[in-house]
């Protein structure tokens, strides 16, 4: 098998759920083409799926260090980060990759619920109202990788509704509503 076979291979495996058969695959890509931007992001995400979350952190890093303008890169890095509640590392990340796309609502709902597991609830509340103004369609992102995420941003979600001891952000009902639909369309 040529490079973009073991490639194409890694991407249709990793589409089937066969994570670790897809790792396998961007490896030896790697291996055989050196230093593949996006073999490392692939496989950084595989990693991800497999909870591997140290391994994905590497292999994001090493697309952040072959190119510093890959903003997928910085959000699942930063997502990794949330994983690990890293959540100053995070919101970092968060910070950059909003910087390459500023309409990013899923990037500003990620450093949201980063900066509401920190407690720093004024900045949850300026991002995630950020994210609402932000196009629906970007919050895919998010809605990709909550389940791996659950438990952070159910905990920025009881301090978003009061149901939590911590500081609230208030949101108007409207806005609540709109975070609790896409928490609700994400956890299905």
């Amino acid at each position: 098998m040529d490079n973009n076979d073991l490639f194409q291979n890694g991407q249709k495996l990793f589409v089937e759920g066969k994570h670790q058969e897809s790792i396998d695959c961007f490896t030896k890509s790697i291996e055989i083409s050196g230093k593949s931007e996006l073999a490392f992001l692939s496989r950084g995400v595989a990693y991800l799926k497999l909870h591997k979350v140290d391994e994905a952190i590497n292999d994001f890093s090493m697309v952040v260090k072959l190119n510093d303008s890959n903003f997928r890169a910085f959000f699942y890095r930063g997502m990794a980060n949330m994983a690990k509640e890293n959540y100053a590392d995070a919101i970092s990340d968060f910070d950059s990759a909003i910087k390459l796309q500023s309409d990013n609502g899923a990037a500003y709902f990620a450093r949201g619920t980063s900066y509401a597991n920190l407690g720093n609830m004024e900045e949850a509340e300026k991002n995630i109202r950020t994210a609402l103004i932000c196009s629906e369609s970007t919050m895919q992102g998010f809605a990709d990788h909550y389940g791996m995420f659950r438990t952070q941003f159910e905990r920025a979600r009881a301090f978003m509704t009061g149901e939590s001891d911590a500081p609230q952000i208030y949101l108007t009902d409207k806005e609540r509503n709109l975070v609790k639909k896409w928490l609700e369309d994400t956890s299905h």
